[in-house]
């Protein structure tokens, strides 16, 4: 049996290049929203009302981890240098229903099965588009109906748009974030659940 090892500058070129693919950059994680503020204690939530917020719908071309930028008018371009922490709904339902928490202190907003929640509100998103510039819109539909569904239902639809500072990932995070808030102010306001 004869054993062949690799010498000169084949090996060489192999080490050089298996070095290099190994110390390139990794992807940054973004998530939409800010850090949850701790409060220190136990508080009951028992006798508040619960609304039960469905996961936010997107289009399947979005519902991914690329943050994506729209380069032309039927082009988009994943961030070479970030992404998001989960798939666009579910990092969206948990944006949402955060902002929905601060807006509603007195309220339950649960993204669970929730077995009689006081109201459902149900979205859509139908754009969530980052531009060159670094534009940020989220355009949505939304619905709110009792909670047996039964009752009274809104329906809604409004455009958001916030300008990131830069156009690098965390600037966009960031801007997204600030249109998801003004999405919960709206669905707040139109259903007048403060």
């Amino acid at each position: 049996m004869t054993r062949r090892y690799w010498r000169g500058p084949a090996a060489t070129t192999l080490a050089i290049l298996l070095t290099c693919c190994g110390s390139g950059s990794s992807l940054r994680t973004y998530v939409l929203g800010g850090p949850a503020t701790p409060t220190i204690g136990v508080t009951s939530e028992s006798g508040l009302p619960v609304i039960a917020l469905k996961t936010v719908s997107v289009p399947d071309y979005l519902d991914s981890t690329d943050i994506l930028r729209r380069t032309g008018a039927n082009e988009l371009t994943p961030s070479p240098e970030g992404r998001w922490g989960e798939r666009l709904s579910q990092g969206l339902t948990h944006a949402l229903a955060s902002s929905l928490s601060r807006q509603l202190p007195r309220t339950v907003i649960s993204t669970a099965v929730t077995p009689e929640p006081k109201y459902r509100i149900f979205v859509d998103i139908e754009n969530f588009d980052i531009d060159v510039d670094g534009r940020c819109l989220i355009a949505a539909r939304w619905r709110i109906t009792t909670g047996d569904g039964k009752g009274w239902s809104t329906s809604e639809h409004g455009t958001f748009s916030q300008a990131a500072k830069s156009i690098d990932d965390p600037a966009i995070a960031a801007a997204m974030s600030l249109a998801v808030d003004q999405l919960a102010t709206e669905i707040t306001r139109s259903a007048n659940l403060e």
